[in-house]
């Protein structure tokens, strides 16, 4: 987690120039790229948390915070922006602990597994209800 923490915005930062591309290629617009970007910093924290908690607890943060995904949804994100959009913020993220790895005294690959785990997690939980 203190890998990506320092990281975060820099992820969003790109995560929301790519919203307003996506939204405008399905007709959104940037009122609604806006609006994901409030919500999706707004969250950020709460995600970072998750990433860096036990599994018990990590669920427990899922379960209380599925609201965000609902908040989206409403403001007319559809679901399907919100993959592709979590999807490359993870790419981006993984790159960059793949890169600090080392001078935090972690294997890449060690990093990379965590994340694609959370992910998984993180997906099941907001995308699919699980």
């Amino acid at each position: 987690m203190t890998i990506l923490e320092h990281r975060a915005d820099p992820i969003l930062e790109r995560i929301v120039t790519d919203t307003v591309r996506a939204t405008d290629f399905a007709g959104l617009g940037q009122t609604v790229a806006t609006r994901y970007a409030a919500i999706a910093r707004g969250s950020l924290p709460v995600w970072l948390d998750a990433l860096g908690a036990a599994d018990p607890e990590r669920t427990r943060i899922f379960d209380q915070n599925t609201h965000h995904v609902r908040e989206l949804i409403g403001h007319g994100i559809p679901k399907f922006v919100q993959r592709a959009l979590v999807t490359f913020g993870f790419r981006l993220a993984n790159g960059m602990a793949r890169d600090a790895a080392p001078s935090h005294g972690f294997e890449p690959d060690e990093l990379e597994d965590e994340l694609r785990v959370f992910q998984r997690a993180f997906e099941a939980r907001l995308f699919y209800g699980a």
